[in-house]
């Protein structure tokens, strides 16, 4: 099995409205068991490769084992998961409130969740994976992988260009808005706010602001140079620096220096897989 290479595939409109890219990962993986980091999005995967387990964040309780197609919700802590050895699978990265139109459900019941896609789609969903494994380009599959979803996209909720605005200036203020300002100016109660967020989000506003400056945070940690989380902390609008550790270690399990030295050594070992700051390798 040759190593792991990454094809990104930008949708058209009105597509990209709702959906940040498609990506199609092949090869093997440096690393057979990493842990995974929440981040702002939703993910949907067609899979050709061998299965995936998904475990809890102790490593102690099997959440699933995946196969062929599945819908992973918005994480709030980190997973694990067991790679297989052939890994190869076409991936849908919605944006926050993009699955909505696609799929109908209160999204809240992904929350931390991986769900088969057949529980949602039915036949649908074996006959998008057959129409993907039949196609004779890569190009050709996005193509047929983007043609599928513009059938599923229904008329957009009234609701839903308001969450979207939401979604939008958290995302522009990289998750230090307030809620309450946020619901000032949408003119909407902080509780109609929430409900809203929990149906088309899939988690709450803070929750989500939360997932956006940590983001964030990963983003801008360099490996190259010293790290001032004091400094850091301060940037992303902690109050305190025992704050911006706890979250921290909510979200990763460590404290933000070992998670730092986990990074550096991945990128000692395979400097590819170090771009991927949300993945790290587990025993």
């Amino acid at each position: 099995m040759h190593a792991m290479s990454y094809i990104f595939y930008i949708p058209s409109a009105p597509l990209s409205d709702y959906i940040k890219y498609f990506y199609y990962p092949n090869g093997s993986v440096p690393y057979p068991r990493e842990r995974i980091l929440p981040l702002p999005a939703l993910d949907l995967k067609i899979n050709f490769g061998g299965p995936l387990r998904v475990y809890d964040a102790d490593h102690a309780k099997p959440l699933a084992t995946l196969c062929e197609s599945w819908m992973a919700g918005l994480w709030n802590k980190h997973h694990i998961v067991d790679w297989p050895a052939d890994m190869e699978h076409f991936g849908v990265s919605f944006k926050p409130g993009g699955a909505y139109p696609f799929f109908r459900l209160p999204l809240s019941e992904l929350h931390n969740q991986v769900l088969p896609l057949d529980v949602i789609w039915r036949n649908l969903a074996a006959e998008i994976r057959e129409r993907l494994y039949d196609g004779p380009t890569l190009q050709a599959r996005f193509a047929l992988l983007e043609q599928f979803l513009l059938t599923r996209l229904d008329a957009p909720p009234s609701q839903l260009k308001a969450v979207q605005w939401a979604v939008t200036e958290l995302a522009r203020s990289r998750g230090g808005l307030s809620i309450r300002i946020l619901s000032e100016r949408m003119s909407m109660s902080q509780k109609h706010l929430i409900t809203r967020f929990k149906q088309i989000v899939g988690c709450t506003p803070k929750e989500l602001a939360r997932l956006y400056r940590f983001a964030h945070i990963l983003d801008s940690i360099d490996l190259a140079q010293p790290v001032d989380w004091t400094l850091l902390a301060h940037q992303f609008y902690y109050h305190d620096q025992s704050h911006f550790v706890r979250d921290f270690r909510e979200f990763t399990g460590y404290t933000p220096s070992h998670y730092l030295w986990l990074r550096r050594q991945v990128h000692a070992e395979n400097p590819e897989r170090a771009e991927h700051p949300r993945l790290l390798p587990t025993g």
